[in-house]
């Protein structure tokens, strides 16, 4: 049986272009840090490959901090802010993914004041909220892009522009972080007009390979490193750099960018084509997220009275690859943390979908996908 791909905000498959790229790169073996011949051209290879990410995010090469990928990424950025400082104050957000949450969570056992600001029954921030809890004792605020569980956007610039207001008037510096791992494949990622201190990347989010992830770092933020051992990556990431991945990384960006606007246009079709043929078939759900401020690659939808777990199996055994959520959280029996958070009820969570799109998505499957959530359904 052939099956059909309905996860892309899990993980995207390798772009052919990528890993033509990522062939050819493993022929640079030298270490970059070595002084020879051979060490100095993987440094070459290493910088160019620096400096066309830098191009993604318009900011200056020296800025961009490879990491093993998201999850090391916002740990860079939540720790090594954290330790830098010792104590204080963290914002955050309910919706939040398990490699921001868990990381605020370790903090808070630490003694740190942890914050999460509610949010809408759309997923949005409240923005009084937030600006009401900016104190001096807060260092720091991260909050997603958008989600990869119910595709909302937040507004990441009016964030920044609050802080940089608090900033300005209380001559504190609270530093802002954003994972934009979800986001980064149809959203502008230009670091100066978001106005983030820290952003972070993911390579098996953008048709890259895994195991690969990007942590931008404005000049003159200031953070500890988590890995020691090494001066690589400006001294916060020692251990020697992996060409290989980093390369086919940066191929991965460029892509993004010559495909943005073609993605963008493919997703708002394929996400009304979902959404028109669960209406057709008179299928009852919840849809959840924002329907306007949101990425349409993802559409996340509640049965009430089902199992997300049971629809996930028997669709799986039609030929259809969905999911309930996260991936990284699909093992644990909770409902999904950013579903609760938007006010369904522990049975509708329990009873939700994530469907994804991608590049390689056809809209001919999205009608076997229907007709076969419509079958289950009414079984």
């Amino acid at each position: 049986m052939h099956k059909k791909y309905f996860d892309y905000a899990a993980s995207t498959p390798m772009d052919e272009e990528v890993k033509k790229e990522l062939i050819s790169s493993l022929d640079v073996f030298s270490n970059p840090s070595a002084q020879y011949g051979s060490g100095r051209e993987a440094k070459k290879y290493l910088d160019d490959a620096r400096k066309r990410c830098a191009m993604f995010l318009q900011c200056n090469f020296d800025e961009i901090v490879f990491t093993s990928g998201s999850t090391e990424s916002n740990n860079l950025a939540i720790f090594g802010a954290a330790n830098h400082k010792k104590h204080g104050q963290v914002i955050s957000i309910s919706t939040e993914h398990a490699s921001v949450r868990e990381p605020l969570e370790k903090l808070k056992r630490d003694g740190f004041d942890v914050i999460y600001i509610d949010v809408d029954k759309y997923g949005l921030i409240d923005m009084n909220s937030l600006v009401s809890n900016l104190n001096a004792e807060t260092i720091l605020v991260t909050i997603s892009y958008a989600s990869s569980e119910i595709g909302t956007i937040q507004p990441i610039s009016k964030i920044s522009q609050a802080i940089k207001a608090y900033n300005a008037a209380n001559n504190t510096r609270i530093l802002f972080h954003t994972d934009a791992s979800a986001a980064s494949v149809v959203l502008p990622c230009d670091v100066s007009r978001l106005g983030v201190d820290l952003l972070t990347l993911s390579g098996s989010k953008i048709y890259g390979p895994k195991g690969i992830g990007v942590l931008y770092v404005r000049r003159g933020t200031e953070i500890q490193p988590l890995i020691y051992g090494g001066s690589q990556e400006n001294g916060l990431r020692a251990g020697t750099e992996p060409i290989e991945l980093i390369a086919p990384m940066a191929k991965a960006l460029e892509l993004v960018l010559e495909n943005k606007k073609r993605d963008a246009y493919k997703f708002k079709e394929l996400h009304n084509e979902l959404v028109n043929l669960l209406n057709d078939k008179k299928i009852e759900y919840i849809y959840n997220g924002h329907k306007k401020d949101r990425l349409n690659n993802i559409v996340s939808i509640a049965f009430e009275g089902f199992n997300g777990e049971d629809l996930v199996a028997m669709l799986d055994s039609d030929g259809y690859e969905v999911a309930t959520g996260a991936a990284c959280e699909a093992n644990k029996e909770e409902p999904n943390r950013a579903l609760l958070a938007i006010g369904l009820s522990r049975e509708e969570a329990q009873g939700s979908l994530r469907i994804s799109f991608g590049r390689g998505t056809q809209k001919p499957e999205l009608r076997g996908l229907v007709l076969a959530i419509f079958d289950i359904i009414n079984q």
